[in-house]
């Protein structure tokens, strides 16, 4: 039985717009139509996608790194100063699409909105997992004993030939002696710099969760007030 399609729908200035994401072996296919009308298709097995519809704007879509639902799909209109498909790839303005009703994108919409929280701790627990796994791993890998092998004595003594190479006097050039500046690092800065590649993925992934949860709020507070696309929202 094949797979429904996973649904985004948005509509502006009476204009209905639907992006269909569909399982196309190893990749998926992504199709963006306008009131029935389609503007745009790829297949793809990229995370980050864009459709450009030229005059009629572009879509970006972002997609799980192996399964599940979409984690966004925003439009740009086709006025945009940057152009659409220019500002889609920077991620910056557009308005969001929303999930089909009752998807697991949807599901995972309502969650995020009712607990921003959590999501951002979750988004960070798995920055701490992406970081500690390798670390763990290299550890165990470690602990694992390299048995000795008891390699046999070759003992070969090939007979090269013996050349007589020329000898040339070469000029001995004298090179001026440079005093360089004598600078040792602080053991701290070392310390810290040891460490910091550890740290600035979780602080990172923080810090994008945060920011995320907070566009998501400004996306939902534009699309009550105002008929026109934001154009400040962040990525």
């Amino acid at each position: 039985m094949p797979k429904t399609p996973e649904r985004w729908l948005l509509t502006w200035e009476s204009a209905e717009h639907a992006v269909e994401i569909d399982d196309a072996g190893l990749g998926r296919r992504i199709t963006w139509t306008i009131d029935g009308e389609e503007i745009a298709t790829k297949k793809t097995s990229d995370d980050k996608v864009v459709l450009d519809g030229h005059e009629r704007g572009a879509i970006a879509v972002r997609l799980p790194t192996f399964i599940g639902p979409a984690r966004r799909v925003t439009w740009w209109d086709g006025d945009t100063e940057l152009g659409a498909a220019a500002a889609a790839l920077t991620g910056i303005g557009g308005v969001d699409l929303d999930p089909e009703p009752g998807s697991k994108a949807a599901v995972r919409e309502e969650w995020i909105r009712a607990h921003p929280r959590k999501y951002a701790a979750q988004r960070t627990a798995v920055a701490v997992a992406g970081v500690a796994v390798p670390l763990i791993a290299l550890w165990l890998l470690a602990q694992i004993p390299i048995p000795e092998i008891d390699w046999p004595d070759w003992d070969t003594n090939i007979p090269w030939p013996d050349i007589p190479w020329p000898d040339i006097p070469w000029p001995t050039i004298s090179l001026p002696e440079f005093s360089l500046f004598d600078f040792t690092v602080p053991e701290w800065v070392k310390a810290v710099a040891d460490k910091a590649k550890y740290v600035w993925p979780v602080v990172l992934a923080a810090v994008l969760a945060n920011r995320e949860v907070a566009r998501r709020r400004r996306q939902d507070e534009r699309k009550r007030q105002t008929d026109d696309p934001p154009t400040d929202s962040e990525d």
